[in-house]
């Protein structure tokens, strides 16, 4: 019994630690308020906490347009329309208070989560304006929205965007072919 009652202690003090530092724990996410204050690239970003602590944020579902991140890397060469994707995401959420619904964090220790501004979400417009696919990496391992499906494919029948293009390559293949085997000169 007195396990019992101090596990429940403990349940309780992690509710209120997590209600005091802006989070809203459901099944399996954390809803996190913040406001944006960098835009790293066009599924990327850092936001400013109550607490004054910096999270980084992948944006769930989505993959856009790879930018070269650093101009100290050999063959880190970024991809067509990647500046104009993160220019596109600053506009939506940059200097703007968010909601962040996450779901977990990515192997380089981003949480990985969908943006709301004014209860539209951020990740999904991103993909309706053609500046970012709906992240079909690994056989959609990493799409949890499927409805972005649909948008992508309206984005690309409309030709907005990255679609404007002749052939944009997806984000997955470009790390692959242009990062990982140094042929970024290879039709892509």
């Amino acid at each position: 019994m007195a396990g019992a009652w101090r596990r429940a202690k403990c349940v309780a003090a992690a509710w209120a630690l997590a209600a005091a530092c802006g989070l809203a724990v459901g099944a399996g996410t954390a809803d996190v308020q913040g406001r944006v204050v960098y835009v790293d690239d066009g599924d990327t970003v850092v936001m400013l906490l109550a607490d004054k602590s910096q999270m980084k944020v992948r944006l769930a579902s989505i993959d856009a347009p790879e930018s070269s991140h650093t101009n100290k890397e050999k063959g880190r060469v970024g991809q067509p329309y990647s500046e104009n994707s993160k220019q596109y995401l600053a506009k939506l959420v940059k200097g703007l208070d968010v909601t962040a619904r996450c779901f977990e964090k990515d192997r380089y220790e981003r949480d990985v989560c969908e943006l709301f501004v004014g209860g539209e979400s951020a990740n999904k417009q991103m993909v309706m304006a053609g500046m970012a696919w709906a992240n079909q990496y690994s056989g959609g391992r990493y799409l949890r929205d499927k409805s972005l499906m649909k948008d992508e494919e309206a984005a690309r029948a409309a030709r907005l965007g990255l679609w404007k293009g002749a052939a944009p390559v997806p984000p997955w293949e470009w790390r692959k072919v242009c990062w990982g085997e140094g042929r970024c000169d290879a039709g892509l």
